[in-house]
């Protein structure tokens, strides 16, 4: 059992959102929780990965929302994804310092 009832919740709610083409956003969910909040969802987001952490659920997060993963091809693409997402923050990191000592002339 979890020390926060909202996972509970988060859980509940996803489990009604399988599959990728089933996803619900981090603004639909809130309310539910009990959670008013900016557009932004921070706090919603939050408590989405701790749910993750604590519940063990394999949600994954769309351009539309949060879903719990179905398959493993749908596991797949998200590992993909989000590697995808990584080596382009790489590239900009790896950008920015180079410019950075570029302008400043280090």
């Amino acid at each position: 059992m979890t020390s926060d009832p909202r996972l509970e919740k988060i859980k509940e709610i996803l489990e009604k959102h399988c599959g990728k083409r089933n996803q619900i956003s981090a603004g639909k969910i809130g309310p539910q929780i009990g959670i008013n909040e900016d557009a932004t969802h921070v706090q919603t987001r939050g408590l989405i990965l701790q749910a993750i952490e604590e519940l063990n659920l394999p949600i994954a997060g769309g351009s539309r929302g949060y879903y719990m993963i179905d398959t493993e091809r749908e596991l797949e693409e998200y590992v993909n994804s989000i590697d995808g997402r990584i080596a382009e923050m790489e590239k900009r990191k790896n950008l920015v310092q180079k410019a950075f000592e570029k302008y400043h002339k280090i």
